[in-house]
């Protein structure tokens, strides 16, 4: 009996790497999450405590 390769199972079939939707929700987060950084230190600045 020959042994053939199977996909797995655990992952769904995508497409090309470059635009799929797991990656665009994770840009989308750290964009996101940044700019509320930035927000929060231009309202009360780290350095004016000092």
């Amino acid at each position: 009996m020959p042994d053939l390769m199977t996909k797995p199972l655990a992952e769904p079939e995508e497409g090309p790497a470059r635009f799929n939707k797991r990656r665009l929700v994770r840009w989308i987060a750290i964009l996101t999450i940044g700019i509320i950084v930035v927000l929060a230190v231009w309202q009360e600045p780290l350095y004016a405590r000092f």
